[in-house]
């Protein structure tokens, strides 16, 4: 992304700027939700959220008399996922609601670095995409019956982060997409529902067809619903690591591709004046 921040300056110091930025970010981010929201909305998220989503697909799977390891695999899979409204909803809603406050074109003509700007102001909901993951992992243990007596609770804190910080990294992709739409909000609502469909939420990605599973393993959440199976049955956190490691790099590979598209919908942007349409 085109930044004059820096210009002449060493490495270090426009590192230093840059972690300037992004806490500056951070900290803005972190207020402007607590004190724009009221509080029924983060009841909402974090308490209501969660269990509504799990109690449809595992009441949906018990009157279908499905066996109670299957209610049991969707539930936990439902419990990671609920936190992709947070991880992805409000991060891809970042350019659109800029554009509704018409903030957008004075964020857009800052020299700050464009990374270091956008990735702080979705990092807060980083923590509280976990804490709604949490919320719906005790829903699974203390109303619907999962297990967690062999469960490595530093192995599911492990999980429930990465997970939370690589789907962060769709949500600033699709927020990309908003900086050319009218809105980034349809694209993040169809992710959501591809997310159920693909991840391995409701159902074991190997009974997707055959062309259709490569896709799903491009999506972090796939990693993380099976990490987070693995982590509740006992396993150790050295026997997660491999597939940590490839939900941290697939994470890590949205967000770079995700800038990518951010410095070609920016470009084609100021050509069309794309920035006031809201």
């Amino acid at each position: 992304m085109k930044s004059t921040e820096g210009r002449g300056l060493s490495a270090d110091s426009r590192l230093l700027m840059a972690w300037r930025v992004f806490r500056g970010a951070f900290f803005f981010g972190r207020k402007g939700l607590i004190i724009w929201d009221s509080w029924d909305m983060w009841v909402m998220q974090i308490v209501i959220t969660p269990i509504a989503q799990i109690g449809f697909f595992a009441f949906l799977s018990i009157y279908l008399k499905y066996p109670t390891s299957v209610t049991q695999f969707i539930v936990i899979g439902n419990a990671l996922q609920s936190m992709s409204f947070s991880a992805v909803f409000a991060v891809a809603n970042i350019t659109s609601q800029d554009k509704w406050q018409g903030t957008l074109p004075s964020t857009m003509v800052t020299p700050a670095n464009r990374v270091a700007l956008f990735v702080g102001r979705a990092w807060f909901q980083v923590l509280l995409s976990a804490l709604i993951a949490a919320a719906g992992l005790l829903y699974a243990g203390g109303i619907f019956g999962v297990s967690f007596a062999e469960a490595n609770f530093v192995g599911i804190a492990v999980v429930v982060l990465l997970t939370s910080a690589a789907m962060i990294s769709f949500g600033l992709l699709i927020s990309a997409v908003g900086l050319y739409m009218r809105t980034a909000l349809i694209v993040a609502n169809i992710f959501l529902f591809v997310t159920l469909l693909l991840s391995g939420v409701n159902f074991p990605v190997s009974e997707l067809p055959g062309w259709l599973q490569p896709v799903a393993w491009v999506i972090p959440l796939t990693y993380g619903t099976e990490a987070v199976r693995m982590a509740i049955s006992g396993a150790s956190l050295q026997s997660l690591l491999p597939v940590l490691g490839w939900e941290a790099l697939d994470g890590l590979l949205v967000l770079v591709v995700g800038f990518a598209l951010f410095s070609g919908f920016e470009s084609l942007s100021r050509k069309t004046g794309r920035f006031e349409e809201y």
